[in-house]
């Protein structure tokens, strides 16, 4: 057989069609770059010959391009003298593909007809196909398939020479020792007993056999081992059964359960009490502190006031002065008061309201609960809200800092303008207003410091021009005001009045915060939940509660609280409005007005934190008896928790005896219980096993097994002499093996002398490949050679081998995918003529990438161009 041309459409990369034409009878070479199909085409070629065309497994997927389609192949080929066109069409659908034979332009056969036909042309490697010995794809030159291809060489030896007949037998030998294998085969494999084989059926019979033999043994046994179990169980079960156990682990129970159940009535009354104490405690220090804080506040009021007084008198001889601003500090003051009072009044309101509240929950244990759950509600939503407004606005500290910063200003700005430059204007009669300041009218007999200078504007005299000098007191002026900036802007406030009252805020919010919580502690000391438990555990159909309080009526009185409240701190706003307004009429005498105003601010923040409070004497006793009330509480809840913890019993203890004495009873029954049905269980089985004479039927499977034994024995006696016959012809054989490789030697040794004169090579006799090398003297095994030279003897053999198969009638080409990989620039010209000259009698392609190494192999040279595109 001759390839004549070759055709791919939808191959890989070669998504058009394209065509190898010209095909010569001798050496064909096509050189082409890496990546242009050359490998493409030896697999393309692969699979049309050995290939059915319906299948679509990985090997014919892999020949389709990314972008899709159907592969088809087309290869023209000369056998006999006749010309023949094969074309395979493979498809995705499992089973739809097809194949066509043409001779000349008659359709010569096609589907199976076709495959059969190409079968019978060329055998597929595995089935001894001569192809597997001389189609060599990229980069395997050498005999990686040596195992495949075995039985090609042996049957190609087998042929070839026919004097090997009078020596070992020939094909005779080969048919005996192809009955005794397929003896073998029928009973072994390589790797034992072959399936449904007759030594398969005599092991499993005979293993299916000594397994029953034991199972029923071990029923035997099991049957009575049951037999001694029931006993034992019944014995069990009459023990735990017992009417004496019984009543004792009743009676253990009950009481171990009655001083649990006392232990923890009497732990809930202890915790009730610590609760109680706890709060005591909290109770009494948030009232320490706010006495505290009374107290200081009053002695602060005391000195203040006494300051105060000694400032007023000074200020007294230049009342006239001042009596304007006096008028409107006296109205702010009045404001204030009336402020006050109405603060007062709306707290006094308050105050009978929730008296009335607390008066109104002795009406029943029901309408208490009630009360106790709205009231908690309510002041849950209060403490949120408390606590959001107590962690907004400035804290202690920074209002401390705040009004040390405003009074270092205020005594900075009272300093520049005492020691700055100023003057006194005195007119004549109807020249008041004359004179000017930077265009502002001067009023007559005050004096005005000017520590800044100015121009005096003075009509028909001219003007004059004031130099301050050295501007004393103005580097302490602007570091106070930047003092007060930063800590303003610390406070997050932009004005004094701003920074007071989120302070006040804040402490007062703070306060009501504690008080909140104090009294959501008392409303629901164990939590809102358990009041409501408690509410639904009362029994229906009580008397509702007459005059309860209404929820919306005390959030109006606090609203009114809080705006009362508001208007205080505005008419406080409003009277330092008005302090200020009198120093600006007081700048001359500043020095004295310095420390009035110090005195009389420091007055202020007492009044302001007092204000509200009512009588302070009052306000004192009323604190005084309250916190002498609140340590007598304490010290009678300690003593209350003390007794009770002196005569507590132990709850753990007294929870493990009962839960060892729930869990000893619990244990009991489920004994019972599995007792009963364990006894349920063996009855039935010994029944079943007792019905089924396993005892008769253990005596039959005995003698089955020793007979299933005994044909066991004698297909293994076959088995054995069946392998022992193989052994022996085949070393009949391999002693007669050398005159068998003779015919490969003869036609390699011409080959072999172009690489090394004085080579010889020698083949395995039972492989037919090359496992020595002998050359100058010494010999080399083939596994030590390099690879190019491993590369070079493979590549000779396998011309050997082809020109066996051509003289032996059965021709066929050598296609060869870069085979020479490894062999340097010296060794392949001599590799180029082994080939130019085996191709005298033979087909040869050769496809490589090396386009100048092999310029010089000569051959006709082919190329891969698209169909219709002349060559």
């Amino acid at each position: 057989m001759k390839i004549r041309a070759i055709r791919l459409e939808n191959i890989r990369r070669f998504t058009d069609p394209v065509e190898i034409t010209g095909i010569g009878t001798g050496l064909n070479v096509l050189a082409a770059p890496n990546e242009q199909g050359k490998s493409t085409i030896f697999d393309a070629l692969h699979a049309v010959f050995f290939k059915d065309a319906k299948s679509w497994d990985k090997d014919i997927r892999a020949l389709a391009p990314r972008a899709g389609g159907e592969p088809r192949v087309e290869v023209e080929i000369e056998r006999d003298g006749r010309s023949y066109r094969l074309a395979k069409q493979f498809q995705k659908a499992s089973g739809k593909g097809d194949v066509r034979i043409w001779q000349g332009n008659s359709l010569f056969l096609q589907s199976d007809a076709a495959e059969a036909w190409l079968q019978s042309l060329i055998k597929s490697p595995k089935e001894g196909g001569p192809s597997g010995l001389l189609w060599v794809r990229q980069g395997l030159t050498n005999f990686a398939d040596a195992k495949e291809t075995l039985a090609a060489r042996q049957d190609l030896m087998s042929s070839v020479a026919g004097e090997v007949d009078s020596v070992t037998g020939g094909q005779r030998m080969d048919a005996i020792r192809r009955d005794v294998r397929q003896s073998l085969d029928r009973l072994v494999t390589s790797r034992g007993a072959k399936k449904g084989g007759a030594l398969e059926l005599a092991m499993t019979e005979a293993s299916s056999l000594a397994a029953r033999e034991q199972e029923l043994a071990a029923k035997v046994q099991e049957l009575r081992g049951q037999l001694d179990q029931r006993q034992d169980l019944r014995r069990g079960l009459a023990d735990l059964q017992d009417p004496e156990t019984q009543r004792a682990l009743e009676s253990r129970l009950r009481q171990t359960q009655q001083e649990l159940q006392a232990a923890e009535q009497y732990q809930e009354k202890l915790n009730t009490a610590e609760q109680a104490l706890r709060n005591a405690k909290l109770l009494l220090e948030n009232h320490n502190g706010a006495l505290d804080a009374f107290v200081a506040l009053c002695k602060d009021r005391v000195e203040a006031a006494q300051a105060q007084g000694e400032a007023a008198a000074k200020l007294k001889q230049i009342a006239e002065v001042l009596e304007p601003a006096q008028s409107q500090l006296k109205q702010a003051e009045q404001d204030l008061a009336t402020a006050s009072a109405a603060t007062q009044a709306a707290e006094t309101r308050l105050a009978q309201m929730q008296r009335a509240e607390r008066l109104a929950q002795a009406a029943g244990q029901r309408r208490a609960l009630q009360k106790a759950l709205e009231q908690a509600r309510s002041v849950m939503q209060q403490v949120a809200r408390l606590k959001a407004q107590a962690a907004s606005g400035p804290d202690r500290a920074t209002m401390a800092r705040v009004e040390t910063a405003r009074e270092a200003l205020a005594l900075a700005s009272q300093a520049q303008q005492m020691g700055a430059f100023a003057l006194t204007i005195t007119y004549e009669p109807g020249q008041e207003g004359q004179v000017t300041l930077d265009g502002a009218s001067l009023a007559g007999g005050a004096r005005i410091p000017l520590p800044k200078g100015g121009r005096l504007e003075a009509p028909g005299l001219g003007h004059i021009d004031l130099h301050p000098g050295n501007d004393a007191g103005s580097d302490q002026f602007d570091q106070a005001q930047r003092g007060l900036t930063a800590a303003l802007e610390a406070a997050g406030c932009k004005t004094v009045d701003a920074a007071r009252q989120a302070h006040q805020s804040r402490q007062e919010a703070g306060i009501r915060l504690e008080e909140a919580e104090g009294q959501l502690q008392i409303l629901a000391p164990e939590g809102v939940m358990v009041l409501m438990q408690r509410l639904d555990e009362l029994p229906e159909g009580e008397p509702e509660p007459q005059g309860a309080l209404d929820d919306e009526n005390l959030e109006q009185l606090e609203a009114a609280l809080f705006a009362r409240r508001a208007d205080l701190d505005r008419a406080a706003t409003a009277l330092e409005q008005a302090r200020q307004s009198e120093a600006r009429h007081r700048l001359d005498l500043e020095g004295t007005r310095v420390s009035h105003q110090a005195a009389q601010q420091r007055l202020e923040r007492v009044e302001a934190a007092l204000a509200g409070r009512g009588d302070i004497g009052d306000r004192r006793a009323a604190l005084q008896y309250r916190q002498e009330e609140l340590r007598q509480d304490l010290a009678s809840q300690k003593a209350r928790c003390l007794a009770l913890q002196q005569d507590a019993p132990d709850l753990a203890t007294a929870r493990a005896r009962a839960v060892r004495a729930t869990s000893e009873q619990a244990a009991t029954r489920e004994a019972t219980q599995a007792h009963l049905r364990d006894l349920a269980v063996l009855d039935s089985r010994i029944a079943t096993t007792a019905g089924m004479a396993v005892e008769e039927e253990l005596a039959e499977v005995r003698d089955q097994l020793i007979a299933a034994q005994n044909r066991l024995t004698a297909v293994e006696f076959e088995v054995s002499v069946l392998r022992r016959l193989d052994l022996a012809l085949e070393q009949a054989r391999s002693a007669a093996q050398e005159a068998y490789i003779g015919p490969v030697l003869q036609e390699l040794q011409p080959l072999l002398r172009l690489l090394w004169p004085e080579a010889r090579l020698g083949l395995d006799a039972g492989q037919v490949l090359p496992d020595q090398l002998m050359r100058a003297g010494r010999e080399e095994s083939f596994d030590s050679l390099s690879g190019g030279t491993q590369e070079q003897i493979a590549l000779l053999v396998r011309l050997a081998f082809a020109r066996l198969l051509a003289r032996g009638g059965q021709p066929a080409p050598i296609i060869l995918d870069d085979a020479i990989v490894y062999t340097d620039d010296a060794r392949i010209e001599k590799i180029f003529d082994a080939l130019t000259l085996q191709a005298d009698e033979m087909q040869i392609l050769v496809f490589t990438c090396r386009q100048k190494s092999f310029r010089a192999l000569g051959g006709t040279q082919l190329s891969i161009r698209p169909i219709g595109v002349p060559a």
